[in-house]
């Protein structure tokens, strides 16, 4: 059994008490007062984005192994472009995945999302030169 450490808020007086106690009594003073549920900055919306961000950022990465694989197995430099949807969905998903990770941290009171904000700019940054990539290919502009 968990034991959670605390102090009486009318006398201060050390205490000790199981982690499932809602209700507390003093022993010194006989006062009773409500524990604080502990606070979980991390839900499972978090967890969940972390998941999609990290499944959407192997599915960009397969792009960079298999667009030469396939290039000098066909010798065929345009069969490159059938493989940037692989790396648009991928680049989308782990976009998705940063973006309920911030949206967690920030509803849950965490200001701290400039990683995800990065990871953001950077998967925005891609998906432009993708789409770039696309339609500069035979110059359709």
């Amino acid at each position: 059994m968990d034991m959670i450490f605390g102090a009486c808020p009318e006398c201060d007086t050390k205490l000790r008490c199981p982690e499932s106690a809602t209700l507390i009594r003093c022993p010194n003073c006989e006062h009773e007062f409500q524990t604080a549920l502990p606070y979980n900055p991390k839900t499972q919306l978090y967890f969940t984005g972390k998941r999609c961000f990290v499944i959407g950022l192997l599915i960009f990465l397969s792009y960079f192994g298999l667009a030469p694989m396939i290039a000098f197995g066909t010798g065929n430099g345009l069969v490159i472009l059938f493989l940037i949807p692989i790396a648009l969905g991928g680049s989308i998903v782990s976009m998705v995945g940063l973006s309920l990770m911030s949206y967690d941290k920030f509803s849950n009171g965490n200001r701290r999302i400039v990683g995800e904000l990065v990871g953001i700019g950077t998967c925005l940054v891609i998906l432009f030169w993708l789409y770039q990539t696309l339609t500069g290919f035979n110059g359709i502009v």
